[in-house]
């Protein structure tokens, strides 16, 4: 028997929605008093069909027991951490594009990804080095915000003890995609070197995001000289934010600092398009590499000339050998999961030694999913600069 906890949208507006998150610079430390759910029954947030307004189609389901791992390569996480990000408001409303017989039948759990504990795994998992207790991160496009998440032992990756799981769970699409980026056109076993960006400059032409931020720092740790960082934002200026982040901050118009950039960079990283990348790729050096990884500017639209502009772009692209596209971090998992998995050990091992650290915007219960989901909705910039959204399962909403 399943039983319902409805979460309602009385008198929920905008501006309650995102003061109940709890934002604050501080986001990453549970608030004094916060209390834990004791009930080891799963529960699970489900979205019972597609709508633009998340608390109307967002419930509590509960379960009598928690699931066990009944296939040989099955394994049941506890799940530690988890996040609210836009996938998972696209996957609500409708507009994400799955790939042919890819999308799940209502009701659909959102969450991404996920770390988690092992608590049961079938005997393949069990052959293959997996015991309960085992500290995991997997990518799972959906189903992660729940207290247990059922997964192929195959798409899972060790978390390093002592890590906070909030932490390990924001690395494994932002980080491991901006790490991506970066090492476009560095292979072998130059992707895992001390410094693979030793003495190269970096631009950056994009928002003020959570795959922006990574990028940034990413690219200090891993050597580069100067990261120079072009913002495109649809509400105010982001120069001290950008050179707290370590990078110098250009203006928005690529004419205002090509004059000084062109020919200098080596790696740049456009996910904008403002102009078909004609003045990023101006700005490479002649060994220089343009990473497209978006094309923002013209998918504002859906007309036939912007179409055609985006067909241009891409075939120019795959012409070019100085032009690489990375596709995100999606694309990347379904298509060389392997190299992925990697990359996230190696980003793992620079967590657990304090070299990078991921911005946490705030941890919060399920029942502050849907009101997550309202202010990435209606503000995605702003959710985006301020870090990541955490869910933990267990926590349990603070009382008024």
């Amino acid at each position: 028997m399943k039983t319902y906890k409805r979460i309602e949208s009385d008198n929920v507006s905008y501006e309650s929605a995102q003061e109940s998150l709890g934002l604050s610079d501080e986001g990453s430390n549970y608030q004094q008093g916060v209390m834990f759910d004791s009930d080891i029954r799963n529960a699970e947030l489900v979205i019972d069909e597609h709508n633009n307004d998340p608390f109307a189609v967002m419930r509590i389901q509960t379960y009598d027991d928690a699931p066990m791992a009944k296939g040989q390569d099955e394994v049941v996480l506890k799940i530690e951490a988890s996040t609210v990000s836009s996938i998972d408001c696209q996957i609500r409303d409708g507009t994400y594009q799955w790939k042919f017989g890819q999308k799940p039948a209502f009701p659909i759990v959102p969450g991404v990804d996920c770390v988690g504990v092992v608590t049961s795994c079938g005997a393949l998992a069990t052959m293959n080095g997996i015991a309960p207790g085992d500290r995991v991160a997997s990518f799972q496009l959906h189903g992660c915000n729940a207290k247990y998440k059922l997964v192929k032992y195959t798409d899972l990756v060790r978390v390093p003890e002592g890590v906070d799981p909030a932490e390990a769970v924001a690395m494994i699409r932002t980080y491991t995609a901006a790490f991506q980026a970066l090492m476009q056109g560095i292979h072998g076993h130059g992707r895992y070197s001390r410094k693979p960006l030793l003495h190269k400059r970096v631009l950056i032409v994009g928002p003020c995001g959570t795959f922006e931020r990574a990028l940034v720092e990413l690219g200090i740790f891993l050597g580069a000289k100067k990261i120079y960082f072009s913002a495109h934002s649809t509400s105010h200026s982001h120069e001290n934010y950008i050179r707290l982040l370590g990078a110098k901050p250009l203006d928005e118009d690529p004419d205002e600092w090509l004059d000084d950039l062109e020919g200098k960079i080596d790696i740049a990283i456009d996910s904008v398009c403002i102009d078909r990348f004609e003045h990023t790729f101006s700005a490479l050096d002649e060994d220089g590499i343009l990473v497209a990884a978006g094309m923002a500017d013209i998918e504002k639209c859906n007309d036939f000339i912007s179409n055609v502009e985006k067909l241009w772009t891409h075939t120019t692209i795959k012409l070019s050998n100085q032009c690489t596209y990375y596709h995100g971090f999606i694309h990347e998992w379904e298509n060389e999961k392997e190299r992925c998995m990697k990359d996230l050990v190696y980003l793992y091992n620079l967590l657990a030694n304090g070299k990078i650290k991921p911005k946490i915007a705030t941890r919060i219960p399920m029942l502050k999913v849907a009101a997550a989901q309202e202010r990435l909705d209606q503000n995605l910039e702003s959710m985006e600069r301020r870090g990541i959204v955490v869910v933990d399962p267990w926590l349990l909403p603070v009382l008024e």
